[in-house]
């Protein structure tokens, strides 16, 4: 049996994301689904299917690094941001032109 090198760790598992980790992944979904309007439009920002992209979000599957990684990725956040439940940047309002009432009636 070969031992694992001492000088790298293995990657994440989906298992080893603690609970709070995957609560902030969720947050950070609600949030991708607030900006996209369907979890179908997230799933494939994703390259998820969108049941499993549910089924994350429900608490019924625990999900895995790679989809931590997408979501992250999806939000602009770098992957140890996303986990520690840091907020996505802002983006900058929308600028809207607003013109004059048009009066009725003559000059006086």
């Amino acid at each position: 049996m070969m031992a694992a090198s001492r000088f790298r760790a293995r990657p994440l598992r989906g298992t080893d994301l603690i609970e709070i980790q995957r609560s902030n992944l969720r947050a950070l979904l609600r949030h991708l689904h607030r900006e996209q309007g369907t979890w179908i439009a997230v799933a494939h920002k994703l390259g998820f299917r969108r049941s499993f992209v549910l089924a994350f979000c429900d608490g019924t599957e625990p999900g895995n690094i790679a989809l931590a990684r997408s979501i992250a990725r999806a939000v602009g956040l770098s992957l140890d941001d996303a986990l520690a439940g840091r907020a996505p940047p802002r983006k900058a309002p929308a600028l809207s032109l607003v013109t004059l009432p048009k009066r009725k009636g003559g000059a006086s």
